[in-house]
Protein backbone atom coordinates (compact mmCIF):
# COMPACT_ATOMS: atom_id res chain seq x y z
CA UNK A 1 0.00 0.00 0.00
CA UNK A 2 2.64 2.59 1.13
CA UNK A 3 4.58 1.56 -2.56
CA UNK A 4 0.98 2.95 -4.36
CA UNK A 5 0.90 6.20 -2.00
CA UNK A 6 4.37 6.60 -3.38
CA UNK A 7 3.49 5.94 -7.25
CA UNK A 8 0.18 8.38 -6.41
CA UNK A 9 2.57 10.87 -4.91
CA UNK A 10 5.07 11.25 -7.79
CA UNK A 11 2.65 11.26 -10.36
CA UNK A 12 0.80 14.67 -8.60
CA UNK A 13 3.55 16.00 -8.67
CA UNK A 14 4.58 15.74 -12.17
CA UNK A 15 1.09 16.85 -12.74
CA UNK A 16 1.84 20.34 -10.69
CA UNK A 17 5.11 20.52 -13.58
CA UNK A 18 2.97 19.54 -16.32
CA UNK A 19 -0.27 22.03 -15.07
CA UNK A 20 2.53 25.04 -14.56
CA UNK A 21 3.96 24.65 -17.82
CA UNK A 22 0.71 24.71 -19.53
CA UNK A 23 -0.13 28.07 -17.42
CA UNK A 24 3.30 29.10 -19.03
CA UNK A 25 2.24 28.46 -22.11
CA UNK A 26 -1.49 29.74 -22.14
CA UNK A 27 -3.08 25.63 -22.72
CA UNK A 28 -6.35 26.40 -20.91
CA UNK A 29 -8.06 23.48 -21.67
CA UNK A 30 -5.23 21.00 -21.15
CA UNK A 31 -4.39 22.48 -18.29
CA UNK A 32 -8.61 22.16 -17.25
CA UNK A 33 -8.12 18.03 -17.75
CA UNK A 34 -4.55 17.78 -15.95
CA UNK A 35 -6.40 19.78 -13.22
CA UNK A 36 -9.02 17.30 -12.64
CA UNK A 37 -6.78 14.65 -13.29
CA UNK A 38 -5.14 16.05 -10.44
CA UNK A 39 -7.70 16.26 -8.30
CA UNK A 40 -8.56 12.37 -8.64
CA UNK A 41 -5.32 11.54 -8.06
CA UNK A 42 -5.19 13.98 -4.69
CA UNK A 43 -8.47 12.09 -3.67
CA UNK A 44 -6.95 8.15 -3.79
CA UNK A 45 -3.55 9.59 -1.98
CA UNK A 46 -6.37 10.91 0.62
CA UNK A 47 -8.10 7.58 1.16
CA UNK A 48 -5.46 5.42 1.04
CA UNK A 49 -3.48 8.23 3.81
CA UNK A 50 -6.34 7.09 6.09
CA UNK A 51 -6.46 3.38 5.32
CA UNK A 52 -2.75 3.37 6.40
CA UNK A 53 -3.53 5.59 9.54
CA UNK A 54 -6.27 3.20 10.77
CA UNK A 55 -4.35 1.12 12.86
CA UNK A 56 -5.59 -2.71 12.74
Amino acid sequence: MKDRLNDLSRRHRRLNRLIDNCRAANRQEEMKTLKRIRLRLKDEIAALQRRVAIPG
